[in-house]
Formats: structure tokens, C-alpha cells, sequence
């Protein structure tokens, strides 16, 4: 039964279309206490898409006021860059994040010809060959690669943020059935052990994550999808 259900599958993400498609989708916020999961905020994404294949991605999440004794936080990102051939590849990435009223982080990443990769804050990293990512874009590459290589289940990027530019594995499991607010939904399940990232990405949405579980620190993060539109 898993079997056929897998070849299904597999076929289907042979006959997609592996450019980028552009999208927005908000997701409920939650985070895990030893009291249970709370619903504290929002977040929203945001992809669109030029007739060149430049693309600009984007996220915002915050906590409700009502949550922001537990937890206040706000933050965004911006992923701009290009797709060719199936290869996308990055031109900039920045971060910006806000917990309890202090700038946690605030930076911006250039790539320059594919070669380096310079922060705002003055460092410089040179980019060895293979696939270059951000923290956010990778959620892209995943989607395509997937589709392109659907029998695959390790994929290998150099991820840049702050700290540099590092190769990370991001490991394809098995297919899952999820109840996403009432609605049951096929995906297939990716982590990040380096990153503490585990996703749930929706056969139905071209692959993009219905499910993120993040863990920061000692705290774990949940965004669960709320709605997904692509222009019509």
C-alpha cells in the first residue's frame, strides 16, 4: 500500500513544474512550555516572483500582546535572488529580530558572484562550490530539488547567515498524513539536525512547509499553516 502510495507521489512530482511559484501563506505561532502548547502569535510569507525568475522572499512573525509576558518577539527576513535552470542562487539575505524589547539580531549578507558572501557588520566569507542558501531561501531549494530528485534523501547546502557559511544536511523521511486545521494534507518530512529544524512539506502547496518546528535555544517554535494562496 505505502509503495503505490509513494509511486504515486513520485509521479506526481515528476510532472510539476520546478520554477518557482509564488505564494502567501500565514501560519499560527505556538510555542511548547512545560504547561503545554500555547497559540502566541503570527507569521506571514511572502513570494513573489518577477518574469525574469528574480524572486524576493519574505517573512514577518510576531507574539500577541496578550502572550508578550511569556515571550515577546518580533522578527523578519529577506531572501532575494534567482532562479536559473532549476538552480537558484542567492544575492542577499537579511535578518532582523527583536525579543523583549532589545534588537537580538540586525544584518544584512551579500553574495558577490557566487564567490563571497559579505555581512554588514564587516566579515567576509568565500563561498566554496555546491548549491549557496540562506535560512530562508533553503526553504525553496528544498521544494525544487525534491521535485527534481523525488527518490533522493540527503541534500547538502552551504547555509550563510551571521556566523558564516556552513554545509548542512537536510534529510528527506518518510511521507506523512497531517489534520492542518481540519483539512488532512499529504508531506513529506525534512530535518536539519545542525539546525534544530524539522519540516513538513505539502504535496499540495508545490512542496512548501505546512509545519515548522524550530528549536531556539531552550525553547521550541511552531508554525503551523493558518492559508496558502498563489495568484490566480
Amino acid at each position: 500500500m505505502y509503495r503505490f502510495f509513494f509511486l504515486i507521489i513520485y509521479i506526481f512530482l515528476a510532472i510539476q513544474v520546478h520554477a518557482l511559484t509564488p505564494y502567501e501563506a500565514n501560519y499560527d505561532l505556538y510555542v511548547k512550555t512545560p504547561l503545554g502548547t500555547h497559540n502566541i502569535g503570527s507569521a506571514h510569507f511572502n513570494l513573489n516572483v518577477n518574469d525574469n525568475n528574480y524572486y524576493v522572499y519574505t517573512t514577518e512573525a510576531s507574539t500577541e500582546s496578550l502572550w508578550r509576558a511569556l515571550y515577546d518577539y518580533s522578527g523578519s527576513e529577506k531572501s532575494i535572488g534567482l532562479e536559473v535552470d532549476g538552480e537558484l542562487i542567492s544575492t542577499f539575505f537579511s535578518v532582523r529580530e527583536r525579543v523583549g524589547g532589545s534588537i537580538k539580531k540586525n544584518y544584512g549578507i551579500t553574495i558577490i558572484d557566487r564567490n563571497y558572501a559579505i555581512s554588514s557588520k564587516g566579515k567576509e566569507w568565500k563561498i566554496n562550490p555546491g548549491v549557496l542558501v540562506d535560512q530562508l531561501s533553503v526553504y525553496l531549494a528544498l521544494s525544487m530539488d525534491i521535485q527534481k530528485n523525488p527518490d533522493q534523501v540527503e541534500f547538502i547546502y552551504q547555509v550563510v547567515d551571521e556566523d558564516g557559511v556552513e554545509y548542512l544536511k537536510f534529510f528527506v523521511g518518510g511521507h506523512e498524513t497531517l489534520n492542518i486545521n481540519n483539512n488532512e494534507m499529504e508531506t513529506i518530512a525534512v530535518n536539519c539536525p545542525e539546525l534544530k529544524l524539522t519540516l513538513s512539506l505539502s504535496v499540495e502547496h508545490n512542496l512548501q512547509p505546512v509545519l515548522i518546528n524550530k528549536i531556539n535555544g531552550k525553547t521550541e517554535f511552531i508554525l503551523k499553516l493558518k492559508d496558502f494562496e498563489t495568484p490566480s
